[in-house]
């Protein structure tokens, strides 16, 4: 034989050496990354080592350091997990991107030599409520917003109280823009969330409007992973208002008074519940000061989460979770667990500054606007690190919730909060189920296949039938090392693969008939039929493929896990149908006088 034919052998042994050293933990049930860390767990359960020190402690089997960690990962519809539709409250996203321009906007001003006084966002709108300084007119203040600030609009002046105020409103460009970039921001901060939780190749997808859908596949714990996912872990560091802190007894009577209104129906449960709504019926009551807003602890109980001690907060927000850094779970010298955080740079300054001003006052920490903790500032923090206490008195509780808080401070918060709509459990069952029917469907199309092949083409379909296990073989390695998922739909794409690898031996062995029809030897006969059908069997393939990447383009979900087995075993049909169909056939013709039965 030619060397080129022992060069040709040489490639097609290692592909399938590499194939089936790929898909070993298939066949060994588990991957020897998977081995290393049930036993460093258990190791860690009896011993309490570290992970290092447990994993040297058992045995594994001679061959775990060279197995391969990459597996086939399974789709939702074939292993289980967990489906839901998120709604995005983008009409938050637009009242929140106006309370931001509050303080700036007040700066911007007097860095301009435009005085200005009391700078408020009117409740529950997207509107400014500005009033004018000393010498201040409303064209002067105009023509400073449409300067600085040209996404807002003057509608109108009112009076509240003995003060005049100018109000400007967001335009409707603006505020869609906002509700749009609001979605597309949730999608993003939600893939981050998904991806350090480990869950393996989720859906994530916008069903239109402002709705997502979320699959994860291989999840089970739904209360898990809506904290994970629904929480919008929107951070805030404020200061307390210890002037109003120190005489609160007119407040006290007003909290008296509405939970008397509460129970007579005179306040409406919606506004008495809601800790936002209350805030603001109390400051239109005046109540509590202009540019304040009243918060509560939540405790923990049998009948759920009730309201605890109360501060009263400037509302003016001094950090947020963008200039966390880092956070994660830590536990403290009564062995709690407490979330600590490292602010990035900036936050760190300002942290330290503020801290630095107010010694002896009170910051409250505060995540999805419940107060979680009013520490006093004994000394100036410097070094940028701050922590949030749980105050749960169950461990387990405190640490989940520890690390599901650190999780999401980490990877960013919402831009605004989410509604968590259906939630479907897809049992395994379906799974198993979908994957024995798959198999079946496998097993009696290929055998279907082999039988039409030898029973047409005899000794040539022994060729194909080769061919034909190899790239099959060769398509599951591939989708394991590049970690794709598979799921029905992909399962679809590998049957539509081996179709399209038996189309293209078909062409090849119908050539080689034609040439023997005209009188050539087998070895020329079979030369001449690889040479001719070549560029047919690559064109049909290459306009397939690009019909691929056009799926995998636009397509979303299922679409793109067809597309992706599509392209991979458009690939390994080029490499079997005519590298390695060609090779065996040049074997079988390796003698001039060889005949072939075909």
């Amino acid at each position: 034989m030619s060397g080129t034919w022992w060069t040709r052998v040489t490639l097609i042994t290692a592909a399938l050496l590499w194939g089936l050293w790929t898909l070993s933990p298939l066949a060994l049930d588990k991957s020897a990354a998977d081995r290393l860390a049930e036993q460093a767990a258990s190791a860690n359960a009896a011993t309490g080592a570290s992970d290092d020190e447990a994993a040297e402690v058992e045995d594994l089997p001679w061959y775990a350091p060279i197995m391969p960690s990459a597996r086939i990962s399974l789709g939702l519809d074939l292993q289980g997990g967990i489906d839901m539709t998120l709604q995005v409250e983008v009409d938050e996203a637009v009242i929140s991107s106006v309370q931001r321009d509050l303080k700036p906007l007040k700066e911007t001003a007097s860095k301009d030599g435009l005085t200005l006084g009391d700078v408020r966002r009117a409740r529950g709108e997207p509107q400014l409520l500005i009033e004018p300084g000393p010498g201040a007119t409303l064209n002067d203040v105009t023509v400073f917003m449409q300067k600085r600030y040209t996404h807002y609009e003057y509608q109108n002046t009112q009076d509240i109280g003995d003060v005049e105020f100018f109000m400007f409103e967001l335009t409707d460009e603006q505020a869609d823009y906002i509700r749009t970039r609001a979605v597309e921001q949730a999608l993003e901060t939600l893939r981050s969330r998904i991806d350090e939780t480990g869950v393996k190749e989720p859906a994530i997808t916008q069903k239109g409007g402002n709705r997502i859908n979320v699959q994860l596949p291989g999840l089970e714990n739904v209360s898990q992973a809506i904290s994970a996912i629904g929480t919008a872990a929107v951070l805030e560091f404020m200061m307390v208002d210890e002037e109003t802190m120190k005489s609160p007894t007119k407040l006290e009577r007003a909290l008296l008074s509405a939970d008397k209104m509460a129970e007579s129906g005179e306040l409406e449960a919606e506004v008495y519940t809601d800790d936002h709504l209350f805030s603001e019926w109390l400051l239109s009551r005046g109540t509590l000061p202009p540019n304040s807003q009243l918060l509560w602890e939540y405790n923990d109980t049998a009948d759920g989460p009730v309201r605890g001690p109360y501060y009263v907060v400037r509302d003016e927000v001094i950090l947020t979770g963008d200039d966390v850094n880092d956070a994660h779970v830590a536990w403290n010298q009564f062995n709690e667990p407490y979330v600590a955080m490292e602010f990035k740079a900036r936050g760190g300054k300002i942290f330290g500054d503020v801290t630095s001003k107010n010694v002896g006052r009170r910051f409250a920490i505060v995540l999805d606007g419940e107060a979680r903790s009013a520490p006093y500032i004994r000394e100036a923090i410097r070094g940028g690190r701050a922590s949030i206490e749980m105050g749960v008195g169950d461990v387990l509780m405190a640490q989940e919730e520890a690390s599901v808080l650190a999780l999401v401070l980490r990877t960013g918060a919402l831009p605004a909060p989410v509604t968590i709509g259906e939630v479907r459990t897809v049992g395994a069952s379906l799974g198993a189920d979908a994957i024995a029917q798959g198999k079946r469907a496998t097993v009696v199309g290929f055998s279907l296949v082999l039988v039409f092949m030898l029973a047409w083409y005899r000794a040539a379909g022994i060729v194909s039938v080769a061919a034909l296990l190899c790239n099959v073989m060769l398509v599951m390695a591939l989708l394991a090392t590049a970690g794709a998922t598979l799921t029905l739909p992909g399962i679809a794409g590998i049957a539509l693969t081996v179709g399209m690898a038996v189309d293209a031996n078909i062409i090849i062995f119908e050539r080689i008939r034609e040439e023997l029809r005209l009188g050539k030897t087998a070895r020329a006969a079979a030369d001449t039929g690889f040479d001719k059908a070549f560029w047919a069997v690559v064109d049909a393939n290459i306009t397939t493929f690009i019909a691929g990447v056009v799926l995998y383009t636009y397509g979303t979900g299922p679409i793109k896990g067809f597309a992706v087995t599509l392209m991979i075993g458009i690939i390994t049909t080029l490499f079997t149908g005519i590298f390695v169909s060609r090779t065996l056939m040049d074997w079988l013709t390796r003698k001039t006088s060889s005949g072939l039965s075909i």
